[in-house]
């Protein structure tokens, strides 16, 4: 019998900033004393460091733990129990940038309820550390540190508040430093709203606050944190997930109108708005959306020095159309990876205000303005905030290791395997798909699911043999099998793809119907849009009848067709529906009920198909965020791929740049054309964690005599080999860029298995025949034994000489290498 845990709710794996916020609420502070900075010079009051992020240092001496601050300043401690003695080291903090620019002379102070208890003379740059012990006045809750600049000079008045020592009961409180030590309390919120004209700052502090604990499904700790409005009815629930493992924050937020009134006007909601210490050189790292080119997901660097700013949005309503929403904030050694979780029109911004030494962020939906009906709810964009300090790669690869415990999905009660597949067109004739099956069979070819993709639907006479005749395209919304190509239906194309144990894939795209399709005639009232002859229509999931509708039709349609991967495409941008049908006091609506009625969908589809995994597509890979790939996966990540592009390189960079952020993705491989079978290369460019191929797609493109089926089961064996590798650690050997004379690289690692494989390209137009890569993850004192996928070659190297360069040639363009690994056991 499992045994249930019985482990406290805890945040013990946060930074203690945001422990600290947790806590602020339940009279149990992470910090006996608390220490606040009321007002400061330049920058952010830091923890055993000084203002600037260097160890504290009071001429020429070190010192491990206290306070650094800048002139002109004022920091109060503040206690529930009575503090009884203060101690410290105090002076101007001894750096370079003090020693070559500082003329400030410092004043350092002790008060409490208004009375100075101590001061000190006059110090600059090298003056002696001067020594500070006072014994406080009983019941002494809360003392002021101040700084005051001598003739209003504050230039590098970098001031410490070194060793400081606060005796409290039979305990001394100390401010050590460490990572994230020094970031900024969120508060009253790492959100914010503006509620009948005022910010949320003004209202949320007079506001009833409550907490709940409890233990989410995934094992999670869950708190619900209420503000509740008294006059209004207005009740803000924050629902804040922490996980023991992983130093994670995970939110959504709730407004209910509990009142018997509509509400005032609530609107520009951030899910998050808060602020991140800058600590050194400091930068944004993210990836581009999927607007189907070579450069999808590049991964960019994006400097944000002070007086910038960097502002992104979904674009269209397509969660990843112009910028996936996963960014990775860091200044100096620390950083803070944020995911967005809303399928729709998402908003961010990274604000560097000069002087402030502090950066803000806030993120949130993109435009929201309404009042609340009595009664009503609405929820927030999800909000997931990674803390790290050291190794910003280490930090990515801890977002996988967090998204694939807590967010991939779980058909059977298992954690998604990323699949193989053999594609084809729907609207080929089901003679056609018998006979390619019967092929595949004698081919001896291992896969995972039968692929079918769209043109299936509509009438007769809209039979399309492929994608570039017929009209398939204009019957979109009519979700009947087409008699003409499928007079039996679909089930026999599942029961023959059954026989040789592959699971059966289906295209469906029921968000988007073509007007005078039968659903828009026979329901106008579910879709928005203008209605005009052949115009894109869409079913509006936030009307309830349309959506109870659709749950039942598909999860019937599933049924009878034995559909074990459901494949959900979404062509068109949906913002401008959603905002033309909002009136002015309820912008914003229709936008959150669609999204609402779209993971009821899903979520109900996998309550009641437990085995079925949801394919998201949405013109490739323009709908990944948060929310998505904790019930789908994307197995399309770029349209770029599509017939016939299908770029080596664009390959490359899509799959590449997504590794940073999601375990989980794949796209396809042409081999039907003369040109790509064979063609090594090419399949290993788009190799990743799931893979389509299309060897004879189309009924124009039929199964070649000649066709290379040793080569091919050669691939799908290489592809099995590294699939479960791909749920490792990622390490980016070269940069991410879709240049041709560039060579690409990669590593995958597992350190549970003690393997992984090297992917080198040489693209095109490269002229070095030779690059050398350092891989990660290697123990130095290690042997481990190489095979190269081509040759069959092994050869057995120490770890310590991997890390030092792996060395690898390839003669000519065009050419690629991949190279497996085994940690051998001594």
């Amino acid at each position: 019998m499992k045994q249930r845990s019985t482990r406290r709710a805890d945040a013990s794996s946060l930074p203690i900033f945001l422990r600290q916020w947790i806590a602020g609420g339940s009279g149990k502070p992470a910090r006996i004393v608390q220490a606040v900075c009321r007002k400061q010079g330049w920058g952010t009051l830091r923890f055993g460091q000084s203002i600037e992020g260097s160890p504290l240092c009071l001429a020429g001496k070190t010192f491990t733990d206290g306070l650094g601050t800048h002139a002109d300043s004022e920091i109060a401690l503040c206690s529930q129990q009575s503090m009884r003695r203060f101690q410290a080291v105090v002076g101007v903090d001894d750096n370079p940038n003090t020693r070559a620019m500082s003329g400030a002379r410092l004043t350092f102070s002790l008060e409490t309820g208004g009375v100075t208890l101590w001061h000190s003379p006059e110090l600059g740059v090298g003056s002696p550390p001067v020594p500070v012990d006072v014994k406080l006045p009983p019941r002494t809750h809360e003392v002021i540190l101040r700084v005051q600049s001598a003739g209003g000079v504050i230039n590098y008045a970098h001031a410490d508040w070194a060793s400081v020592k606060v005796a409290v009961g039979h305990t001394t409180e100390r401010f050590e430093g460490g990572p994230l030590t020094s970031q900024p309390s969120p508060e009253p919120a790492p959100f914010s709203f503006v509620y009948d004209g005022k910010p949320s700052a003004e209202w949320l502090p007079m506001w009833k606050r409550t907490r709940t604990v409890r233990r989410g499904s995934r094992g999670e700790t869950i708190r619900d944190l209420v503000w509740s409005d008294p006059d209004t009815g207005l009740e803000c629930c924050m629902e804040l997930s922490t996980f023991k493992e992983f130093p994670v924050a995970e939110w959504v937020l709730h407004f209910h109108n509990r009142g018997r009134l509509d509400t005032p006007i609530l609107e520009n909601i951030r899910a998050v708005d808060m602020h991140w210490s800058v600590s050194g050189d400091t930068a944004l790292f993210r990836s581009r959306g999927s607007p189907c080119t070579a450069s999808d997901f590049e991964y960019l660097r994006e400097p944000l020095p002070m007086n910038a700013a960097i502002r992104m949005a979904a674009g269209g309503g397509r969660s990843s159309n112009d910028w996936l929403p996963f960014f990775n904030l860091q200044s100096g050694a620390e950083g803070m990876i944020t995911a967005i979780g809303w399928t729709g029109q998402w908003a961010a911004e990274y604000t560097h205000t000069a002087g402030s030494g502090l950066i803000h962020l806030q993120a949130g939906m993109e435009h929201i303005h309404l009042t609340l009906h009595p009664g009503e709810h609405i929820r927030s964009p999800r909000i997931m905030l990674l803390f790290w300090s050291g190794d910003r790669l280490a930090s990515h690869n801890q977002l996988r290791r967090f998204l694939l415990q807590y967010h991939v999905p779980k058909p059977g009660g298992h954690s998604l395997q990323a699949p193989l597949t053999i594609g084809h067109w729907g609207g080929m004739k089901t003679a056609q798909h018998l006979e390619r099956i019967k092929t595949y069979r004698r081919a001896r070819l291992d896969y995972d699911y039968y692929w079918v993709d769209a043109g299936w639907y509509g009438p007769a006479d809209s039979y399309s043999p492929d994608e570039f005749t017929g009209d398939w395209a204009k019957h979109v919304g009519n979700w009947t099998v087409n008699p003409a190509a499928h007079p039996k239906g679909l089930r026999p194309l599942a029961d023959a793809a059954a026989g040789l144990n592959m699971k059966f894939l289906l295209w469906f795209e029921p968000e988007r119907a073509i007007a005078g399709t039968p659903w828009t005639r026979e329901h106008p009232d579910w879709f928005l849009g203008d209605g005009k002859p052949l115009a894109n229509m869409l079913l509006n999931l936030g009307n309830p009848e349309a959506l109870h509708w659709l749950i039942r039709y598909m999860l019937d349609f599933i049924e009878r067709h034995n559909i074990m991967l459901y494949r959900q495409d979404f062509n068109f941008d949906p913002l401008p529906f959603w905002r033309n049908q909002d009136a002015p006091d309820r912008q914003g609506i229709t936008e959150i009920r669609h999204i609402e009625g779209l993971y009821r969908f899903w979520d109900t589809l996998l309550e009641k198909r437990p085995r079925l995994v949801i394919d998201n597509c949405a013109s490739g890979g323009r709908r990944i965020d948060l929310e998505t790939i904790s019930r789908s996966i994307p197995l399309w990540r770029s349209d770029w791929q599509c017939f016939p592009l299908n770029d080596p390189i664009g390959g490359q960079v899509h799959g590449m740049g997504l590794s940073y952020w999601i375990p989980l993705h794949g796209t396809g491989v042409w081999s039907s054309m003369p040109a790509s079978a064979g063609d090594t290369y090419r399949v290993r460019s788009n190799m990743g964690p799931a893979l389509q191929f299309a060897v004879s797609p189309y009924e124009h493109t039929p199964i070649r005599s000649d066709y290379p089926w040793a080569w091919h089961r050669r691939m799908i064996r290489d592809i099995r080999r590294a699939q479960p590798l791909y749920r490792g650690d990622y390490y980016p050997l070269t940069g991410c860029t879709p240049a041709p004379d560039h060579w690409a690289a990669y590593q995958m690692h597992r350190a549970d298995l003690g393997k992984g494989f090297v992917m080198v390209f040489r693209r095109r137009e490269s002229i070095y025949t030779s690059a050398t890569f350092h891989p990660g993850g290697i123990t130095p004192e290690a042997t481990y034994e190489l095979q190269d996928a081509d040759t069959g070659h092994s050869r057995r190297i120490l770890g310590r000489s991997l890390l030092e360069g792996l060395s690898i040639s390839i003669d000519e363009p065009h050419q690629s290498k991949l190279l497996f690994y085994q940690e051998q056991i001594r």
